[in-house]
């Protein structure tokens, strides 16, 4: 690893290799003589390594909040504009299930907070319930104030979670039902959301009834 170290630093190169693999990904994908087996395969390779680069993210994120190293960088923030941009951002992925994706989000909502945590928060939340939802199903992003507080749910249709599992999805690297998910999710995007919220001087809950759906209030 000191080898490669050194030759990294003799080429003034500081890429990560999940982001030298996504480049060449890229780069391949827009070579208009690749053949169309070759980029179905380089596709697939482009997609984990995007998993791959999330898990990193968030792992060195739970890292440095464990750490008390996670700065929060609070700011007045119209949560309502970027919850619906959170909700709109995950209508693609949606639509590959045949899945709705519904807001009720009460207008002009400002509140103190980190922008980018509140929309990976979100992110996680929609993304979770598109992956556990069920084909034709739906997704709805709600948001309020209740009094000095800011109150959001995403709520789904979806397979919903066995009572036994209801405390351990806050547990990182648990999944309640990896195989319905694809093995798109690494088991800590729910443990992230906890900790945001918590972060943020609130909290998160989850009601579920299985083969129903949940709903996960923050």
């Amino acid at each position: 690893s000191l080898i490669c170290s050194g030759k990294q630093e003799e080429l003034g190169d500081q890429r990560t290799p999940v982001t030298v693999i996504l480049a060449q990904c890229e780069s391949m994908l827009q070579d208009p003589e690749i053949e169309e087996k070759q980029k179905v395969q380089v596709e697939i390779i482009e997609k984990k390594a995007r998993a791959m680069a999330r898990m990193i993210s968030q792992l060195l994120l739970l890292s440095r909040a464990d750490q008390g190293r996670q700065q929060i960088q609070k700011e007045r923030l119209n949560l309502s504009e970027l919850t619906q941009m959170a909700a709109e951002e995950q209508e693609v992925l949606a639509e590959e299930k045949d899945i709705r994706i519904l807001t009720d989000i009460q207008p002009d909502i400002y509140a103190q907070a980190d922008e980018s945590l509140y929309i990976r928060m979100l992110d996680n939340l929609i993304s979770n319930a598109v992956s556990y939802g069920r084909k034709g199903g739906y997704v709805k992003v709600l948001l309020c104030e209740e009094g000095n507080m800011v109150r959001g749910a995403v709520e789904d249709d979806g397979i919903g979670i066995p009572g036994e599992s209801l405390e351990k999805i806050w547990e990182r690297f648990y999944r309640a039902d990896a195989s319905r998910a694809g093995g798109s999710h690494s088991g800590l995007g729910l443990s992230m959301v906890k900790w945001i919220a918590e972060a943020h001087g609130g909290c998160v809950e989850v009601q579920s009834t299985p083969g129903k759906g949940s709903v996960f209030t923050f």
